[in-house]
């Protein structure tokens, strides 16, 4: 049924967290659409991939509670940061790159706004089963590394968007993000970008190991970091960018204007 990589699996991951804060009553976090989605996601596993997602709903429910929290919190932190710049902007278009089974279109304020989704085929296909006719927005299969979906998006202008990395850049190889932060700042203007990223000393070593053997260990699949920055400041080499705010901790967010 579950068709992904590994680290499209991280996106059951992401899921699972804010659906385990969303039915926590000490939680002030609500996302009852990841609630839905991960319910029919078991509904529709295979038995092996049921105990899988079931692992991963328990280990963040007890002894993972923390990065949990940590996880919602970003996602909070991100929401926040679009609603920002669709009020001040509008009409605007959000684009969600590398969206998994992420639920944001439910969270945040849509009016005078286009919405759009960008994920892989097969991640893309496993969502619109998880969510049908729920989903009244642009979806592109595409991997993000094909730049026509910067074609379709800037078929009618080039300017006011906000796009959304979350839980992408630490998972692509260097040379791939230079190519991708430089491709969007050539061909959008005026717009921001909103990310989240690591720090550079979490790309190897130690760390980078138990993070990848851990996730085998606990859930079945690999959750291996390749790329981070020594400082926020960082992405202004990677194109036509300048730093705006950074917020939160490991994974922090970093939003930059796209001049």
């Amino acid at each position: 049924m579950m068709n992904l990589s590994d680290v499209s699996k991280t996106a059951i991951i992401t899921m699972a967290m804010r659906a385990i804060q969303s039915e926590d009553p000490k939680s002030d976090f609500s996302d009852q659409m990841s609630v839905q989605s991960l319910n029919k996601l078991i509904d529709l596993a295979s038995e092996s991939e049921k105990k899988s997602i079931l692992k991963i709903k328990k280990y963040y429910s007890g002894l993972g509670k923390i990065d949990a929290k940590t996880g919602v919190l970003r996602a909070s932190i991100i929401d926040r940061i679009v609603n920002d710049y669709i009020f001040k902007n509008q009409p605007c278009t959000v684009i969600n790159i590398a969206c998994g089974f992420d639920t944001r279109y439910w969270r945040i304020d849509k009016k005078d706004c286009i919405y759009i989704e960008l994920d892989l085929p097969e991640v893309i296909d496993q969502k619109k089963e998880l969510l049908g006719d729920q989903i009244d927005y642009k979806m592109i299969s595409s991997s993000v590394l094909d730049f026509s979906w910067i074609d379709e998006v800037t078929k009618n202008g080039n300017s006011n968007f906000i796009i959304v990395m979350e839980g992408l850049l630490m998972y692509l190889q260097e040379e791939d993000v230079k190519k991708l932060l430089g491709e969007i700042s050539r061909r959008i203007t005026n717009s921001q970008l909103v990310t989240d990223t690591i720090e550079k000393k979490y790309e190897k070593g130690f760390i980078r190991g138990l993070t990848k053997w851990s996730c085998k260990l606990l859930f079945g699949f690999e959750m291996v970091w390749n790329f981070g920055f020594e400082k926020a400041e960082d992405i202004e080499s990677y194109g036509n960018y300048s730093l705006v705010n950074v917020e939160g901790k490991h994974p922090y967010v970093i939003t930059a204007l796209i001049k």
